[in-house]
């Protein structure tokens, strides 16, 4: 399994468009779609930083923050969201929330990154 310390961006997102059709997108297309939501070009923007506690931070860009609700990362990033992952009997895991509560789905190789969530593609940002 590959090292996930670090920053990650997404390159791909598996986009809804408004029939609810799911397709893999790249980033780069995202923008010029017009039956992609603005908040899924929004998410696509985002960076996954994973540290070596077993947390990440999924960071947006300040634009995202219009109301200034969330915590600072930097001049040009926001932490959107704080969570876990974990490696367990040679794969690894990273933490959504359900309820309340985790919910572990699995990192999965792609290409030349991984797969997250099920929804996005990621490749090292570094």
């Amino acid at each position: 399994m590959a090292d996930i310390e670090g920053l990650w961006k997404i390159t791909e997102i598996n986009a809804m468009d408004m029939n609810f059709r799911q397709t893999w997108k790249s980033v780069a297309d995202l923008d010029s779609d017009p039956d992609v939501s603005v908040m899924q070009k929004v998410m696509a923007k985002a960076l996954y930083l994973f540290r070596k506690d077993g947390t990440f931070l999924q960071l947006m860009r300040k634009e995202f923050d219009e109301d200034g609700e969330f915590e600072k990362y930097n001049d040009d990033l926001v932490i959107g969201k704080t969570g876990g992952w974990k490696e367990e009997d040679g794969k690894m895991f990273i933490a959504g929330e359900e309820n309340g509560e985790p919910e572990w789905s699995e990192i999965v190789p792609s290409g030349d990154g991984l797969e997250i969530f099920g929804f996005f593609r990621i490749s090292r940002a570094d």
